[in-house]
């Protein structure tokens, strides 16, 4: 199984998400700013980050935008209420593997998870997930 960085500053969202990804046999860790995810990401090799696109210190894409220049391998999933034309455009060209909109069920986040960590080739495609 994979392990996985949720970047989200509503507390309750990444409790849900952890428990969910940890029931299906995951290592999950939280941060609760971009900041901190990014702290996170200097010190851990994950192998996914979940980032919630608005944060409180900086947006979500800046931190995917950094967290590439440390790893160009790692997998990302944007999650966001605010996924425009634009933002799902920069996260295509920074590699994430999807963007789900918010709210979602966490099935379709544990099978989104599930599918990016099996992948290991670039994986093409955007995966834009509605709810």
């Amino acid at each position: 199984m994979g392990r996985i960085l949720v970047v989200d500053n509503d507390s309750d969202m990444c409790q849900l998400i952890s428990e969910t990804l940890t029931d299906e046999g995951h290592s999950v860790d939280v941060a609760y700013d971009g900041e901190a995810g990014l702290e996170g990401m200097r010190t851990t090799a994950y192998d996914l980050v979940i980032l919630d696109y608005k944060l409180p210190d900086i947006s979500g894409i800046k931190v995917l935008e950094d967290a590439r220049g440390m790893r160009t391998a790692l997998r990302a999933v944007m999650i966001s209420a605010y996924g425009n034309a634009a933002v799902k455009s920069k996260a295509k060209e920074l590699s994430a593997y999807a963007f789900i909109d918010k709210p979602f069920e966490m099935a379709a986040l544990a099978s989104v998870v599930k599918e990016a960590l099996a992948c290991r080739a670039p994986c093409g495609e955007l995966k834009a997930i509605n709810p």
